[in-house]
């Protein structure tokens, strides 16, 4: 799904074409918009003008006032700012409005697949090997899942329409998507270099960019409002792969799955969005109605699509074609009741739309990226670089486990709220549309936030400074802290972090020491021994080991 909207700017049109600009909170699925000044507007269903809003009386759902936005001052009409409807209303709309469509994308199929497959061992990394503690359990290691490493290609469309023409070129994109050391419109890099980099080099990732294929009909054909979102869009895409297939286009170039399914589809058309949220062209990702067969070995499913504009910028396409080619989840809550991991990774709101923050550890290291990877143990000094790919893991299950990396802010991290130790609680069976943290709602990964105030579930921002541990202040991470190192069932996990160093491209973690038998014994033998000591007795004495 497109990146998560947190108060960005959008211009919105009435039928009579007069424009009202809006903040946009939500996503794909259910979104929430407010005037510049704070009001809340709906789109009257009747009019199909924009109206101040004022909730139902259960707060399911917001109802147009009958006042049209800028006909009258909302002050004037006594109405809130910022209304909107219940956390569990929000949540059940976005969840129908995705059930509504009844197309589940390939990239979430193969995710699904890829978590249970037969259990096997855990696989030895490119750069490093898996250490593990002399009590782990075999049955309990994590499956070994196909890793993203290698070169994958995919296919970019470029869309022209007879009364909207592009203005930026195919060698543009062509070099947007795969030059090395791009740079034009301020982005870090192009998409090739982003995962590149990430990856520690091991994702190579290129597109095809095609010439641009002129619509058949005007922008407005595939615009239209009262047609049902999603249907012009995957008309506007067949016809662009039919032209393709027509003159002779070879597909068996693009990289697809063990059926046949090219990975990734991405679309750019000419102009300016000139939709409003959910209606004709809207920017957004999902799957063809029916896969379109483009020759005996190749199929599409999954696109993308967005508008080109007078930019081109990193943020939206890596995220979609982290869902594309990665299978990676969004880890935002579809409800936008809170606020998922933040900006400390790209399938959440990834921090910059010319700089993208890196995606997170959990997923890295599904995607087979990791460098090293070792298992913390009680007694353990480790040191964690930020660069590369080097993590710590403490594990419960196959599913549950606690995985730790170095974020500083520099390079594609240079937007993070924080830097220091990131420590990611992982339940690969939750869902970051749960954000009541407790053993049954949970997210699928939550990032264990330094100072305890849970502001990413509580929605109350998209990361801070006092997120991630590190000296002075947040040094310590155990079963007695807060937050702590429980699993979710409640059970202590063991983890006993007793220091963690100053935030620093290199940072050492330091686990609390054993607790020591053969120690204790030692030293309730000396005690009996001074007792008859003091005592003034000689002969035997009887040792009895005090656990």
């Amino acid at each position: 799904m497109p990146i998560p909207y947190s108060g960005e700017e959008f211009t919105f049109t009435n039928p009579d074409g007069e424009e009202i600009r809006v903040r946009v909170w939500g996503s794909q699925f259910a979104a929430v918009f407010e005037t510049l000044d704070g009001y809340t507007v709906v789109k009257d269903p009747e009019s199909g003008y924009f109206h101040y809003a004022v909730l139902s009386e259960d707060k399911a759902s917001l109802k147009p006032s009958g006042t049209r936005v800028g006909q009258r001052d909302p002050q004037l009409l006594n109405l809130p700012q910022h209304i909107g409807i219940s956390r569990e209303a929000m949540k059940a709309k976005a969840v129908n409005a995705k059930e509504e469509t009844k197309i589940r994308p390939r990239w979430e199929i193969r995710r699904q697949q890829r978590k249970s497959p037969p259990a096997q061992a855990i696989p030895t990394s490119e750069a490093g090997e898996e250490s593990s503690s002399p009590d782990d359990d075999d049955d309990d290691e994590p499956p070994a899942a196909t890793p993203i490493v290698g070169d994958y290609v995919g296919l970019c469309l470029l869309i022209n329409f007879p009364d909207v023409q592009a203005t930026i070129s195919q060698q543009e994109v062509n070099n947007y998507c795969n030059q090395q050391g791009y740079s034009n419109f301020g982005n870090n890099g192009s998409v090739y270099d982003y995962f590149f980099d990430i990856s520690d080099g091991k994702f190579r990732y290129t597109n095809v960019v095609t010439s641009y294929y002129q619509a058949i009909h005007n922008r407005s054909h595939y615009t239209d409002p009262n047609v049902s979102y999603g249907t012009r869009t995957r008309e506007l895409i067949i016809e662009a792969l039919d032209n393709l297939k027509d003159n002779g286009f070879d597909f068996s170039q693009l990289s697809s799955d063990s059926s046949g399914y090219v990975y990734a589809l991405n679309v750019f058309y000419a102009g300016n969005r000139v939709n409003n949220w959910a209606e004709g062209l809207w920017p957004h990702s999902w799957a063809l109605a029916t896969p379109y067969v483009a020759s005996s070995t190749k199929r599409f499913s999954d696109y993308q699509i967005t508008n080109m504009g007078s930019q081109l910028m990193l943020r939206t396409f890596c995220h979609e074609n982290g869902h594309m080619v990665c299978d990676f989840p969004d880890l935002y809550d579809y409800g936008y009741q809170s606020n998922g991991v933040g900006n400390y990774c790209l399938m959440c709101h990834g921090g910059s739309n010319i700089n993208p923050t890196q995606v997170c550890a959990y997923l890295k290291n599904e995607a087979g990226w990791t460098s090293s990877l070792t298992t913390l143990a009680p007694g353990m000094v480790a040191t964690i670089a930020a660069r590369p790919n080097k993590f710590l893991i403490h594990r419960k299950s196959a599913t549950e486990y606690f995985i730790l990396e170095n974020r500083q802010k520099v390079g594609r991290d240079s937007v993070l709220p924080d830097a220091g130790l990131a420590i990611w609680h992982v339940d690969e069976l939750g869902s970051n549309n749960f954000e009541q943290m407790t053993q049954s709602q949970h997210y699928e990964c939550s990032l264990e936030q330094a100072d305890n105030h849970w502001d990413l579930e509580n929605g109350t921002n998209a990361g801070d400074a006092e997120d991630l541990f590190g000296a002075p202040t947040y040094t310590k991470f155990g079963a007695s802290t807060s937050p702590n190192s429980k699993w979710w069932d409640g059970s202590k996990s063991g983890l006993e972090i007793v220091d963690v160093s100053a935030p620093g491209s290199s940072m050492t973690v330091k686990t609390q020491e054993p607790s020591c038998k053969w120690g204790n014994s030692v030293a309730a033998v000396m005690n009996v021994v001074m007792l008859q000591s003091l005592r003034g007795r000689r002969g035997r004495f009887m040792y009895m080991n005090p656990e």
